[in-house]
């Protein structure tokens, strides 16, 4: 069986750097562990440049290391030592040379600036900005001005059909949004195809793993794998408090679906971590996680406009983890796959109401990937009570657009209702992402879940 090469959007932004910005800016491209940034780093040097070298910080060895800090006087030896090392020939102006899990070596990422003056080769980083920040102030590293920066995530809904070997449903959807118009019969293939998206997961492993033996077992062994990889890099966490990461990543499960509830509890709460807890305390594991991309944290928007960003309240946030198939995973902790019924209710669409968490954190993927921030509404009364909350809320033709997720048969629209009351002009039309076909009342949109992919 040959092997399932991913097609991925970012390869786009790649070619646009490298047409436009390289050879006086380098590129990072930013993103958690296992989405796939070394491997369309490699290859883009190996489909776009006559050589490159791949130089992880991982494994690099002290001679290598010690180029970054001592000889950058001399490039001429630099480069030669470099070459020797990977034995590959490097051509000006036609090699790349990747500078992977960049974070780990800061260093060489403050050398970047001679390098690139230098202008003989193109540079790319691949890796995390989680703790760099902190290591970079510590340490006074100058951080280069010349980079060019973009964030890969899990494969979305379209790449995850490409693999699939379908071409035809995302331009379907699109076209059918356009015109407002119902999916009629294919509906449910449709819903399906998405619901299969939302076990898998996007992360390139587990896409590939399916594609090539359609075996959910097989895929959860690969999911497990990537979870342990995240609890390993945050039990060595030191810039930050590992015990405080990890509740965080633990408890996500158990907080969406206390949103999904009637309890009226709206937002992550950090008391459900420790009775003590104080968002000053876990405000820094909190942004380590976000610039880890293991989380996409969603804030609330206290004064809706078109400037959504400008008005947001830090401390109610909730809390999303990167991908939907690891969520099923992390949810169900370590138990056999023929064990997991989450598999189950998604496929065959059986979900309970607080299971409706899956839900809503693979629309808060989709509109991540879409370059969207995760933003959300909720209104309390004077006791600390939410009267209004919509689930998400994003930008359209300088317009806000609110979101709900309805998971169970309830499609009322009270909240947005309320919302476009309040804010009046402010407001755009309202989505509705729910189980059913597509519909329009009004200015209110209802719109099958797997719409969210190309919002």
């Amino acid at each position: 069986m040959s092997e399932t090469v991913l097609r991925r959007k970012s390869y786009e932004e790649l070619k646009k750097w490298k047409t436009k910005y390289a050879p006086k800016y380098a590129l990072f491209i930013k993103g958690a562990r296992r989405v796939g940034k070394t491997t369309i780093a490699e290859e883009f040097g190996r489909a776009e440049y006559r050589s490159f070298i791949k130089i992880d910080f991982h494994s690099a060895n002290d001679t290598i290391r010690d180029l970054f800090v001592n000889s950058l006087m001399d490039l001429d030896y630099f480069f030669n030592v470099i070459q020797m090392q990977y034995g590959v020939r490097l051509y000006r102006r036609e090699s790349l040379i990747i500078l992977d899990e960049i974070q780990l070596y800061p260093l060489a990422r403050q050398a970047l600036k001679t390098l690139i003056a230098d202008g003989r080769y193109d540079y790319i980083e691949t890796g995390s900005l989680a703790g760099i920040k902190k290591k970079t102030e510590q340490s006074e590293i100058l951080v280069p001005s010349e980079e060019y920066a973009i964030e890969m995530f899990p494969l979305d809904f379209e790449e995850y059909l490409w693999a699939m070997g379908d071409e035809w449903t995302i331009p379907i959807l699109r076209d059918n949004f356009a015109k407002k118009k119902p999916f009629g019969k294919i509906h449910k293939d449709i819903l399906r195809k998405f619901r299969e998206y939302m076990c898998v997961g996007g992360m390139p492993q587990a896409v590939v793993k399916y594609a090539e033996t359609k075996d959910f077992e097989q895929v959860d062994f690969v999911k497990k794998e990537i979870i342990a990889l995240y609890r390993n890099d945050i039990k060595g966490q030191k810039e930050e408090n590992s015990a405080y990461l990890g509740n965080i990543l633990d408890n996500i499960p158990s907080e969406l679906s206390k949103h999904e509830s009637k309890s009226g509890l709206n937002t992550f709460k950090l008391s459900h971590l420790d009775k003590n807890a104080r968002y000053r305390e876990y405000k820094d594991p909190l942004n380590w996680l976000s610039e880890a991309m293991i989380v996409n944290v969603a804030r609330n928007v206290t004064d809706p406009s078109p400037a959504l960003t400008l008005t947001m309240d830090d401390e109610r946030f909730k809390c999303y983890l990167l991908d939907t198939g690891l969520l099923i995973n992390l949810s169900f902790g370590d138990g056999s796959y023929l064990d997991n019924d989450m598999y189950k209710a998604i496929l065959t669409d059986k979900l309970h109401i607080n299971e409706g968490m899956f839900i809503e954190n693979i629309v808060a993927q989709c509109l991540r990937s879409s370059g969207h921030k995760v933003l959300f509404y909720v209104e309390y009364n004077d006791n600390g009570k939410a009267v209004m909350e919509v689930d998400f809320l994003i930008r359209e033709d300088r317009k806000i657009v609110p979101i709900e997720v309805k998971s169970g048969k309830d499609y009322t629209a009270k909240s947005i209702m309320k919302f476009k009351e309040k804010f009046t002009n402010r407001v755009g039309l309202q989505y509705i992402l729910h189980e059913s076909d597509l519909k329009v009342d009004g200015e209110i949109v209802y719109m099958p879940y797997y719409m969210a992919a190309i919002l």
